[in-house]
């Protein structure tokens, strides 16, 4: 009897379940991460997508893999005051697996991701790896010698919070300052370009520079400005490169890597912009020898495969910490 596994990648956006066995992903359905409700919301969402989509597989379904948004209790398997959602607690694994009879495991979305490149990425011929996502904000999933970093309460993988400017004035949505989500994290990023701006008055004469005066700059619009020359653009950018590059070189001098994978929205959609500068800035401070850096092959799935990863072959080490009732 062929096995399957359901994959769960909850985002603050989206949530998408996937259904897969040993080789892969086999299908996936994507719909709206609700925002609002109970703590059973998310949980209850995900389980009727399981039934109307996977209902016919379900007896030959081994177990749940769930990466998601945090910050998690890890040891519950639950998401505790998402900084993105109007709701306090995300119960997802013990009423998952009471409706599913099924293990359930729940890891934070980039330790995740790590998972899934060492099982189907890029990282099945290393013991040292580490996913790095640029996106609505900055994560990273770590492999020292073939164990996964997970820490006391499951947040070993917070390199967005890593401090690259240790004097600055720039916030970051967890409170900090300086840290490397906080300029080049996809929601910090309009913050970052208004600051700019207004530290800035009238040094600039571009749209890019007007409309983040008025707080108007998306992610996708300053990086579109930087593309058509905008001078402001950029200078803003340039701030965003040299975070990241920071950033790079701390993970690299930390953990020692083998190969470090990137992906997230938004260095996928800019990697021509960001991938070369950061490096070369990493280059300047790593201590140790650099390691192989490429994109994910996995691309915006990466969290999904991880998820299918962690269903598959739940590490040892979350094992130990996260109980299953099943």
């Amino acid at each position: 009897m062929n096995k399957y596994f359901i994959a769960v990648d909850i985002g603050a956006t989206k949530t998408r379940v996937a259904i897969g066995d040993t080789n892969g992903l086999i299908d996936k359905k994507v719909f709206l991460t609700p925002k609002t409700g109970n703590s059973l919301i998310i949980a209850r969402k995900i389980y009727e997508c399981i039934i109307n989509s996977y209902g016919s597989f379900i007896d030959k379904v081994e177990s749940i893999g769930i990466g998601t948004i945090g910050p998690l209790d890890i040891r519950m398997g639950k998401v505790v005051n998402p900084t993105n959602l109007n709701i306090e607690s995300v119960e997802l694994k013990t009423p998952l697996e009471e409706w599913l009879k099924k293990p359930v495991y729940v890891l934070n979305d980039a330790m995740a991701g790590v998972l899934g490149e060492k099982m189907f990425g890029l990282g099945k011929d290393y013991s040292n790896i580490v996913y790095i996502t640029i996106s609505t904000g900055v994560g990273g999933g770590i492999i020292v010698d073939d164990h996964l970093l997970i820490g006391k309460l499951g947040n070993a993988h917070e390199i967005g919070h890593i401090v690259v400017d240790y004097d600055s004035d720039i916030p970051c949505g967890c409170g900090g300052y300086g840290h490397w989500e906080s300029f080049a994290g996809g929601a910090n990023i309009p913050r970052l370009a208004m600051i700019l701006a207004r530290r800035n008055p009238g040094m600039f004469k571009t749209k890019c520079y007007e409309e983040s005066m008025k707080g108007e700059i998306t992610p996708p619009r300053l990086f579109q400005c930087y593309r058509e020359n905008d001078m402001f653009a950029k200078y803003v950018v340039e701030k965003i490169v040299k975070a990241s590059g920071a950033g790079l070189a701390n993970v690299i001098n930390s953990y020692d890597p083998e190969i470090i994978t990137i992906g997230g929205s938004v260095y996928l959609n800019n990697i021509d912009i960001l991938r070369e500068p950061m490096i070369r800035y990493a280059k300047k401070n790593a201590v140790t020898e650099m390691p192989r850096i490429e994109t994910t092959p996995l691309g915006e799935d990466i969290v999904l495969y991880g998820a299918l990863a962690v269903a598959i072959k739940p590490p040892a080490e979350l094992l130990r910490i996260q109980k299953t009732t099943i």
